[in-house]
This record gives C-alpha cells, structure tokens and sequence, in this order.
C-alpha cells in the first residue's frame, strides 16, 4: 500500500513539474536563452551595406544588388490627381495619408469633415488620401460598390489589391508610402495615422518649423512677434502724422514681411531627415498568448530597434523617399511600426520622440488640454472625433 501511495505521489509531481515547464514554454521563459544580443549582433536581411545600392535604385541607375521586396500591389483606385493643379504636380505643406478600414465609411467621412479638411487654411496646401485594401471576402460586391462609389463621389481613396487584415498592415503603409513618391512626391512633410486618431493640423504646421523644441519654442515667438507689433506700432505712431497715403500701405506692408521673415527664419532645411511620432524602445513579445508573439525564427534579437508607433507618425519629404528605398533592401515584417523601425536604422534616421504623439488617449479636460496636441488614438467614435475637434478648433488649437 504505502508503494502504492508514494508512486501516486512521484506522479503528481512529475505532472505538476511538467505543466509547469509547459507553461513556461508558452510564456517564453526559454526562448529568451536563446535569443541574440541585438546591440552586438543585429544585421537585418538585407545584410551589409545597402546604401550605395539605394542611391542608385533612387536616381534610376542599375544598383550592384537588385532589391529583394516590393510593394507592388495592383492599385484598384489610385488616386493620381490628388497633388495636381491642371494636370501639374503640386508642392502641397502637409499630406495626410490615412490608414483605413475598408468598411469604415462613417469615420473616413469625419475625417473628411475636421482634421482632414483640405481646405482647412486658405493659404497652405493640405491633401488627404486614405489607404485602403479589399475586403477578407473576396470578392464582396456589395462593400467593394459601395468604396467604389465613395471613390467616385470624394476623389480620395488609395486602394490596392491585398487583404485587408491586421498583419497586413505593413503592406498598407507601404502602399500609402509607394502612393505618395509616385503621385505626390513633391510635399513637403507625410502624416501618416489610422482612421481612429484625433489630428491638429495647426499644431503640425507649427511642430515641423522647430520639431526638437516643440513646444517650448512656441512661447518665446509669440513674445518676439509680440515685441515686433510693439515696436512696429510705435514707429506708425511717430510717424502717422508724416506719412503719406502712399506710405502707409507700404508700412503695413514691411510689417507683415518682418513677421515672415521670423517665422521664415525657423523652417527646417529641405533635406532634413525627419521621422517622428511616439518613440519606443521595446523587446519581442516571446508568449504564444499575445497577438504580438514573434518566434526565433522570425526575429532572433533580445531587442527590437527604435521604433515608432505606426498610429501616427511624421515624415519629411527626404525621410519618406529614403525609407521607401531603403525598404526595397529589407526584408517585410509584418509589423508595420518595426519593419519601419528597422528601415530607418538601416537608413541611418533617428526617429524624434514627441510627447505630443499620444500613444494612448490624452485625456480631454476642454480645449485648453489639447492646445500642443498633435496625435491622439481613441477617437472611433465620430461623434465624439466631431464634437471634440469643433470645440478645439473655435479655441484655435485645431
């Protein structure tokens, strides 16, 4: 009897110890052992120097090495008007390439109506575009007529032939970058956001003349300007009752050049390299529970590159050229915010970190909340997108 009981007893911890191992396997307690240091050892196919091939790929020379990925998905709508005037291209300020959902209607539709407005400032130009793939049913006729109509009835949809999925994203965000060095390559500065964010133009336009001091630098030009009205006032004083009808026009005039030229004094070099949004510095999800779980066989490194988060991220027209060669010479990754992260390092680009990208919701106490905000996720909700952006807007935040 009392063998009996000691080998029941043996059993129940064999098990226990086995399910504990189980466990600890899913959860990837061993896989890290196993992983590679990544500050020592990471090279990212493709492997070595890529550079002088990119250069060549870009200015329409044959490169020593062919590229290796492309996002060549056959557009169904492709939107190639959008950065023309007369059948010529256009140098738009800013762009906003939005990933959407193809049944998402009502959002595209908010989006349209406040920060996506593109004639939200009289005098710069803005375009929007949302990037779309076709449904998991294919075909869905009754969906697909209706992104056809709204094609049609808006001019602003970019649609390409995959599915679309949430592991497809970084295909999706490669056709709005394939989309905007083929048909709008002359903006100026790329938003790229999902469908579900909260925008302010405004505070775009600002960021991108002084983005490492946004938005302290903020404060100190509202007092220069300030102090440029002061002194520009007092010299129309003194001189109002010398000054002929002529010469107050042309007054007015030096006034509002001297104001421009201030704010011109603070425009960042075109060929500047900029990749900003909220920046992370992160490592693999290695438990087989997560969405996020990435084997050893697909990413060996203990840690992910630099990266930033792909709901909402700025790029400037050098950095979003370079990138997109640049990711001809990389292999895909189906996280969209890594492959991107690990194409910029591979192009030499630092992504800026801003605290005005909100990863999560800024909480909104009123407009005054928002008044530096740039990004914000969690408005899938366009009543509430609506509401919110009305009001910051009438405050001048917007």
């Amino acid at each position: 009897m009392l063998p009996r009981i000691c080998v029941k007893f043996k059993l129940k911890y064999v098990l226990a110890a086995l399910v504990g191992l189980y466990l600890l396997q899913f959860f990837g307690a061993f896989t890290h052992f196993f992983e590679k240091d990544f500050e020592s050892t990471f090279d990212y196919p493709l492997n070595g120097d890529i550079l002088s091939d990119v250069y060549q790929l870009r200015h329409g020379q044959q490169p020593a090495r062919p590229p290796i990925n492309r996002y060549n998905y056959t557009y169904i709508t492709d939107c190639e008007h959008k950065c023309k005037e007369d059948d010529r291209l256009i140098a738009p300020r800013l762009v906003f390439v939005v990933k959407s959902a193809i049944e998402h209607f009502d959002r595209r539709a908010t989006i349209r109506k406040t920060w996506g407005y593109e004639r939200r400032f009289s005098d710069v130009k803005i375009r929007t575009v949302f990037v779309l793939g076709r449904s998991r049913v294919h075909p869905n006729r009754r969906l697909q007529s209706l992104v056809d109509l709204e094609s049609s009835t808006y001019r602003d949809i970019v649609q390409a032939d995959f599915v679309d999925d949430y592991f497809n994203n970084t295909i999706k965000t490669m056709t709005g970058f394939r989309w905007a060095v083929s048909y709008c390559p002359r903006a100026k500065f790329y938003m790229f956001a999902d469908d579900d964010f909260y925008v302010s133009a405004k505070n775009l336009l600002r960021y991108v003349r002084n983005p490492v001091n946004y938005p302290e630098y903020l404060e100190e030009t509202d007092e220069a300007l300030r102090k440029l009205a002061r002194r520009l006032a007092h010299t129309a004083d003194s001189n109002r009752t010398a000054a002929t009808e002529e010469e107050r026009p042309a007054a007015q005039q030096n006034r509002t050049r001297t104001k421009r030229q201030l704010m011109t004094e603070m425009e960042l070099p075109p060929n500047v390299k900029l990749f900003s949004g909220f920046v992370f510095r992160s490592a693999p999800h290695r438990h087989r529970s997560s969405k996020w779980y990435v084997s050893l066989e697909e990413y060996p490194w203990d840690m992910w590159p630099t990266y930033v988060t792909a709901g909402a991220f700025l790029l400037s027209h050098e950095a979003l050229f370079e990138m997109y060669y640049v990711s001809m010479y990389t292999k895909h990754f189906r996280f969209d915010d890594i492959f991107l992260g690990i194409v910029a390092m591979k192009a030499g680009i630092e992504p800026l970190h801003s605290e005005e990208f909100y990863f999560h919701k800024a909480p909104y106490l009123g407009p005054q909340s928002y008044k530096y905000v740039l990004a914000t996720h969690g408005y899938d909700e366009p009543t509430e997108l609506t509401k919110v952006w009305n009001e910051i807007r009438a405050s001048g935040y917007a």
